[in-house]
């Protein structure tokens, strides 16, 4: 009967020795995955942060777009036409309309041309 108790006894040792290896891996296991976490959070952050600046960066850019744009379209000096002599107060005739409107064109052309230039 003492071999049982004594084997009873060993293999008690032997259990509380395996449960206290197992919990020391599970610790070690533990503080591995806490590293992890750490390091996955910090790399969030990081991309995060670099998104942030990506779109500060782009609105920066679509604001110097939009001041361009505002800049492009400013008011025109609006050029009086004189119609001929000869046409009297009333309806304007055909040859009227053409001088109005070859005018226009080149008070448009004359507008885009000092853009380019300035």
């Amino acid at each position: 009967m003492s071999t049982l108790i004594e084997q009873i006894d060993a293999m008690r040792i032997r259990m509380n020795e395996l449960a206290t290896e197992e919990h020391g891996l599970v610790r070690t296991l533990g503080e591995a995955l806490a590293g992890v976490d750490q390091r996955l959070l910090e790399e969030v952050r990081n991309v995060a942060a670099a998104h942030d600046a990506r779109r500060g960066g782009i609105l920066g850019e679509l604001k110097m777009l939009a001041g361009r744009m505002g800049a492009l379209h400013g008011p025109r000096e609006q050029v009086a036409v004189a119609a001929p002599e000869d046409v009297a107060e009333g309806e304007p005739t055909r040859e009227t309309k053409q001088i109005v409107r070859r005018a226009s064109i080149q008070e448009e052309l004359a507008y885009h041309l000092k853009l380019r230039a300035s």
